[in-house]
């Protein structure tokens, strides 16, 4: 609950009552169990005329009902007049929803309540202003303080009390009035959270459409950092299932980190008798490819590899392979995460053995030299015919899982990138520029610039950081990975170090990264044409916090490209708040590092509970408004 409260109060900048709230609401009925709600920020209700009103928060539970929330973050009540009357603002919107149900269904089936809170104001204060302004105790049944928020269930379980009839909808009309307060044409927001319970998730209208929207064949998703590829992916499997759990998946990534981080967000029973996730690496393995018989060995590496992987007889010996392994295990299905880590040749293999194929791919991501330059290389793969893309490609372009600040300071450097440039631009990803054509949800993040390839300066930093957080350090060798563990990481914090190589498709609260100038100066060297790619890469690991070791007093003769790199850095750390460093927290449980967050999408519903409604069933509902 704290997670999603934070992330609430990230995209609802200077509106902390509303996270307060979401918080006090969510608590008492986690308490009781209760997993069938649904809290719909800033929902939209128009009137007869064509206008709009915006709503706090929206609060549906298919037996409680409705509640209309106004949240007035006010340090007294004394502001209340005729022209700022929120308990007047409340009803309208009340009145508004009763009758759009009432026109819809042809009846109300379910409460609709309103509520106003102060999450500000005490009770006490309130009875002042009761005294002096009687008529307002009318609303007392329908209005909570600072008090009700903090104290116990049975305090604030009479928000939940009904003031009419008890009306309970059945399934069906229940998912009705769902659907209309959720609508395309009077949604203001681009990014649309749906929260249910203790994950959050968040979608545009393009998500929605390409989930929705998929009849077969293959289609491309393309999509910066965050943009939440890998949500998608799940989701769409998810819903499938929840539809017709006959089908088959076949889900592959690049590594095994990513690919444990997939099969985690699905439960068992379809994980069992549906779905099958592997990285490349042990697709390969499952399938029996002989890699000996293609001189391949324990002393080759990755790089050589992926050239062998493209040549006649590696594409020859996939197909016999992977053909076989369908004949026994048929796949209707086939979604690959990070797409441009595959080899080309056996993704088209692929293709043609399944046909109904989802590739999602961020181009910009290239992070080793030896993987694909652009989605182009599997279905213009010179040893196969050519295919047509063309009305195949979607892209996305909201990021809402990387603070802006940080986001928007890897975008800046990697707009250095010539090539992914024209590359984008070519496939109309970029219209402009990476920083005007990608649109940021989250506030900033925190960028801090530190003098710490000294051990002793390491130390310090580390040690500032809480236990509970996720937190990574990177650094530049193994060599050096190893004397971190040994002379700089505190011995009672759970804190992952790492190559910069290994981060791929990782990411924490908090990435520290150590000996960058070094990395920038080998990387500049011998990765030219990745070089901005990679900065791109490690900066958006972070979720929140973002530390760069860089020494106080700079080479003057440092190649240009090193210096606009650090230039930049140092630019959107001095538009950061000033950063004080994490106080220290108690040792709780430990920390670990995470992947994409993704919360389990598919559950079982209960037998014969007619009320119960899966949040990845009103993602389908919602999904459906924008095909």
């Amino acid at each position: 609950m704290n997670i999603i409260k934070s992330i609430f109060s990230k995209i609802f900048k200077g509106e902390q009552g509303e996270a307060d709230v979401f918080e006090a609401i969510g608590k008492i009925l986690n308490s009781k169990g209760d997993e069938n709600y649904y809290l719909i920020p800033k929902a939209t209700l128009d009137d007869a005329a064509g206008s709009s009103k915006e709503i706090d928060l929206l609060l549906l539970h298919p037996v409680f009902g409705i509640y209309v929330i106004e949240v007035k973050n006010w340090s007294n009540l004394n502001q209340i007049d005729s022209a700022n009357d929120p308990y007047e603002q409340v009803k309208i919107y009340q009145r508004m929803l009763l009758a759009k149900i009432q026109c819809e269904l042809k009846k109300v089936p379910i409460n609709v309540e309103y509520r106003v809170i102060f999450p500000s104001v005490s009770k006490d204060e309130a009875d002042k202003f009761y005294e002096k302004n009687p008529s307002y105790k009318n609303f007392k049944n329908h209005t909570f303080f600072k008090d009700d928020l903090a104290n116990n269930n049975d305090i604030f379980a009479r928000f939940f009390h009904s003031s009419v009839a008890d009306h309970i909808p059945n399934k069906k009309e229940f998912l009705k009035i769902s659907q209309m307060l959720v609508s395309q044409s009077k949604l203001k927001q681009k990014i649309i959270p749906i929260i249910t319970k203790d994950e959050i998730m968040f979608f545009d209208r393009k998500q929605l459409s390409i989930m929705s929207g998929y009849t077969g064949g293959f289609r491309v998703i393309r999509g910066v950092a965050g943009t939440g590829k890998t949500m998608i992916l799940a989701n769409f499997v998810a819903n499938r299932l929840e539809r017709d759990d006959s089908e088959k998946f076949l889900v592959l990534c690049f590594n095994k980190n990513l690919a444990e981080n997939i099969r985690s967000s699905f439960g068992d029973r379809f994980m069992k008798q549906s779905i099958a996730v592997y990285s490349i690496i042990s697709l390969l393995n499952r399938i029996g490819f002989d890699e000996a018989r293609l001189g391949i060995d324990e002393k080759t590496s990755l790089d050589e590899k992926y050239k062998i992987f493209e040549t006649d007889e590696a594409i020859t010996e996939f197909r016999a392979k992977f053909s076989a392994h369908l004949a026994k295990h048929p796949i209707d299905y086939v979604l690959c995460d990070e797409t441009q880590d595959m080899p080309a040749g056996f993704m088209r293999v692929i293709y043609e053995e399944i046909k109904d194929c989802v590739f999602f791919i961020d181009e910009a991501q290239k992070f080793y030299p030896y993987t694909m330059n652009s989605i182009a290389d599997i279905f213009h793969h010179p040893k196969f015919e050519r295919i047509d893309m063309r009305g195949r490609v979607k892209n996305l372009k909201n990021v809402y899982r990387t603070p802006s600040n940080i986001a928007r300071c890897a975008f800046e450097i990697l707009q250095n990138d010539s090539a992914i440039n024209t590359y984008y631009k070519n496939s109309f990803y970029l219209d402009k520029s990476f920083l005007e054509d990608i649109e940021c949800v989250l506030q900033d993040g925190s960028v801090n610039i530190r003098a710490m390839d000294d051990f002793s300066q390491l130390r310090g930093i580390l040690e500032s950081l809480p236990v509970n957080e996720t937190s990574v350090v990177l650094s530049n060798s193994k060599k050096s990975v190893e004397a971190i563990k040994e002379y700089a990481l505190p011995k009672d914090k759970n804190i992952d170090v790492l190559t910069m190589q290994s981060i791929k498709g990782l990411e924490a609260q908090n990435i520290v990264i150590h000996n960058f100038l070094p990395f920038l100066q080998t990387t500049l060297k011998n990765d030219r044409k990745l070089f901005y790619r990679k900065i791109y890469v490690l900066l958006t690991r972070s979720k929140e916090n973002l530390y760069v070791s860089i020494p106080e007093k700079l080479d003057e003769n440092l190649p240009d490209e090193i210096k606009s790199v650090i230039e930049t850095i140092k630019k959107y750390a001095s538009i950061a708040k000033a950063a004080e460093g994490p106080s220290k927290g108690e040792k709780t449980a430990s920390s670990k590092i995470k992947l994409a967050s993704i919360k389990p999408v598919l559950r079982d519903i209960k037998d014969g509970a007619e009320l119960v409604v899966a949040g990845s069933e009103l993602f389908a509902i919602i999904a459906g408004l924008f095909g």
